[in-house]
């Protein structure tokens, strides 16, 4: 870091593990990682939309942390869509994402290719465009020496085109995508006058998923892959037990040291929710606390 700072309590943590301040370089924070993917795909992954002929619409909140003060805190609303071409299909997201003194949000579109690679399976091709905006709030963050230019006493907010691939090989049971965000690397020009350079640092996502079934009753183990550079990649492992698909629970782990345990339910034809505890484990425990998920989904009858 280029200068000593006294800062309220828990935002140095917040600040240094969501702007990555290494080497004179400033990457912004990694995307959130969910414990509920299958309930809301496109948040994370572009070519997810398009995967039946109905249209889907969800909203997702996360917040991890519940122990720290101005702990981070998720909000998201996408939708997909079929297009009048059965190759063809759309999506769009909004969300925001805000930790103590810092925010980002966004707004994104995209379009998706849906072809069939074999009799049972089919690949799609997704791709999307949006604008994503990063804040910090100076007046949040008390400094040892006032008018530090590391972190002006000021709002400062800015804005930049942004772009996401992905490719999804899918049938019935079976679920496999990578994904990659920030793809354009766009500059955060946050800390002009400054010697630091910041940019929206590309991350990589993967999930594998796949339902067995036997009878009345469903198991689907769930693993997921994220790597942002150069924060470790981080990998999770979660069992989700369903009911003829219209109740289930599961659970899992992440390698950051942090369990979940949910539950979700089939309200109708058309409504979905879905709930995760989450808890950070080891040391760390007493001062993270725990966390909450929460999806509620919506299929649009047609």
């Amino acid at each position: 870091m280029r200068k000593q700072r006294h800062i309220h309590p828990w935002y140095g943590a917040i600040l240094v593990g969501l702007l990555c301040v290494v080497s004179g370089r400033v990457n912004a924070q990694q995307q959130p990682v969910t414990t509920l993917p299958l309930d809301h795909m496109f948040d994370a992954h572009p070519a997810s939309a398009g995967a039946d002929s109905l249209i889907h619409v969800s909203l997702w909140q996360r917040s991890p942390w519940t122990g720290v003060p101005s702990a981070p805190r998720t909000t998201s609303l996408a939708l997909t869509s079929p297009t009048g071409s059965e190759a063809l299909a759309w999506g769009a997201r909004v969300w925001s994402d805000v930790a103590g003194p810092t925010r980002m949000a966004g707004a994104h579109a995209g379009l998706v290719y849906r072809t069939r690679w074999t009799n049972d399976l089919n690949l799609a091709f997704g791709l999307g465009l949006g604008w994503t905006q990063f804040a910090v709030d100076g007046n949040r963050v008390t400094l040892e020496q006032a008018g530090d230019p590391a972190l002006l006493d000021a709002y400062q907010a800015v804005g930049v085109p942004d772009a996401s691939a992905g490719l999804m090989v899918s049938n019935q049971r079976l679920k496999l995508a990578v994904s990659a965000g920030h793809i354009l690397g766009s500059d955060l020009p946050v800390y002009d006058g400054t010697s630091l350079d910041s940019r929206l640092a590309s991350h990589l996502k993967a999930l594998l998923s796949y339902r067995f079934s036997s009878g009345d009753w469903g198991w689907t183990p769930i693993v997921q892959y994220q790597h942002l550079r150069p924060i470790p990649a981080e990998w999770s492992a979660a069992l989700r037990v369903d009911r003829k698909e219209g109740a289930w629970v599961m659970g899992g782990y992440r390698s950051a040291g942090a369990g979940h345990f949910g539950a979700g339910v089939r309200i109708n034809d058309q409504l979905t929710f879905s709930y995760n505890r989450n808890w950070a484990m080891g040391s760390l425990a007493r001062v993270l606390g725990g966390g909450h998920e929460i999806v509620l989904a919506f299929t649009v009858p047609r």
